[in-house]
Order: C-alpha cells, then structure tokens, then sequence
C-alpha cells in the first residue's frame, strides 16, 4: 500500500462516521465470496447476483458491529462476517426454513474508481443519501424498524422479540422491504 492509499480500518472508520467517501471501494474489497459457496449455492439454484446481495447484507451488519478493540483487523472481520451469513443462508435453504434468495434484490457490483476528485465524491455521498431516503420514504415505520434491527445483526427472532411482532410477521416485513428496494433501486 503505498502513503496515499487508506488503510481499511480507517476506511471502515470514516464510514462507520458518516463518511461514505470509500464506501463502494471498501465493499469491493471485502465483499468477497469464496468459490466453494458460489458452487454449493448454484446447486441449491441459487444465482451469484443473489449471493452478492447477502454479501453486502452481511458487509453492511459488519461495518456496524466491528469493534477494533477485539483484535481482528475490518477484512479479517467483514470476510468471516459475510463467509458465516453465507453458509448460514445455504444451510437454511437446505432446511428449506428461509424464503426463496430469488426474491431477494440484486444489488449491482460496484467497481472501483481509481483516480477521483472531490466532487465526484461528494456527488456519489449525495447520491447514496438520496437513495437511502427515497427507500426509506417508501417503507413502513415497522419495515424501517424491521430493516434496522436486521442490518445491526439480529435474527428474526430477536426482531420479533423487540417489536413484540412474530417471526413470520419481520420475515414478511423483510420480504416486502426487498420488494420495495427492487422497485426503488
């Protein structure tokens, strides 16, 4: 890594601030899916866009619950975070417990920009803001509660628990959430 170039960590920190500056340089590091589940997931007859979206999912959840207190560096931490939601899912779509991943959002693959200036940086930060409130003014108050626990971490369960609401009813609210952000994005 030469002087100019970020360290990850303070990628992820700048983020975690506020900072989105190197959001889609940072997922493209870490939103890395091993072969091995690409492989088993198209057995299951699920497709790589699919996986990709989980992938961001669970780099989304690791950006708000790393703590570098713990020893572990942010890629260290964001790959185990998204290789351990990945087999979860394949696991339960084995059990076949979980929603079908073809109704899931696909979430195109973002590449990374070598040389950029500032305004086409603030331009992107604008851009996400504005996604991210046009998505959240077309979701329910309980579908943006819903949505917030699930990217902190929780299980539909423990949503259930929080909302007082059953596991059916957040894994419905989810799957409405995904319908509507394949509509927004």
């Amino acid at each position: 890594m030469n002087k100019s170039e970020k360290s990850i960590e303070t990628m992820a920190e700048e983020i975690r601030g506020g900072d989105y500056t190197d959001f889609r340089k940072l997922l493209h590091i870490c939103a890395y899916i091993p072969k091995e589940t690409l492989d088993e997931a198209s057995k299951q007859g699920y497709e790589k866009e699919d996986l990709y979206q989980e992938a961001v999912i669970a780099f989304l959840r690791a950006l708000h619950s790393f703590d570098e207190c713990r020893g572990a560096g942010f890629y260290t931490y964001a790959s185990s975070c998204i290789k351990n939601h990945l087999l979860s899912l394949l696991r339960s779509g084995r059990r076949q417990k979980s929603a079908a991943m073809v109704d899931y959002v696909s979430i195109e693959e973002a590449e990374m920009i070598p040389d950029r200036d500032p305004e086409t940086d603030w331009i992107e930060k604008e851009e996400l803001y504005d996604t991210k409130m046009r998505i959240f003014s077309v979701l329910s108050d309980f579908e943006k509660d819903v949505l917030r626990y699930y990217l902190n971490g929780f299980s539909y369960k423990e949503i259930g628990e929080k909302l007082k609401k059953s596991e059916k009813s957040v894994g419905n609210a989810l799957s409405r959430v995904r319908k509507k952000l394949r509509s927004e994005l």
